[in-house]
């Protein structure tokens, strides 16, 4: 009698498990799930609540080609640029944007905000790749992760990027 039960509960995890695969994989192909291992900007315009921002960064100056690649791209700007926390930064995005578009698709926000965790990312890269120019400017802000209240790049130039 055990051995009945005992085999009934492994065929009914295997075909759970079966379901939970088959339905993992239709679900990466159809959000595109491999075009975000890349750094290709159309990536994050695979949903259209991203429609405005990926076309205002289409006519930005960060997009315009240098020798057939942007200059800089949607990952650039928005993830770290050391290889294990951009990739942590990735999965994390990846996770919370699947359980978002799954299960909360009717509370999805019409005007996205970066959260603190993002502005902080953000503003580094901003003095990471304009060191040059706004080394003298803005100082304090030149310190990644400064603690002080310092002035943020977005702050005067809102709009950049898209």
């Amino acid at each position: 009698m055990n051995t009945k039960k005992t085999k009934l509960a492994s065929s009914v995890f295997g075909i759970c498990l079966c379901v939970l695969l088959c339905v993992g994989v239709y679900t990466f192909i159809n959000a595109k799930g491999a075009s975000y291992l890349s750094n290709d900007s159309a990536s994050c315009n695979n949903c259209h609540i991203m429609n405005t921002v990926y076309h205002d960064y289409s006519n930005s100056v960060h997009a315009l080609s240098v020798k057939g690649e942007p200059r800089a791209t949607c990952s650039d700007c928005h993830l770290p640029h050391a290889f294990v926390p951009k990739w942590l930064a990735k999965a994390e995005s990846g996770v919370s944007h699947a359980y978002a578009f799954t299960f909360k698709l009717n509370e999805l926000p019409t005007h996205l905000a970066a959260k603190e965790k993002s502005k902080q990312m953000i503003q580094d890269n901003c003095v990471r790749c304009h060191i040059d120019s706004v080394g003298v400017v803005v100082n304090p802000t030149t310190i990644p992760n400064h603690t002080q209240s310092a002035l943020s790049c977005v702050s005067c130039h809102p709009h950049v990027g898209h």
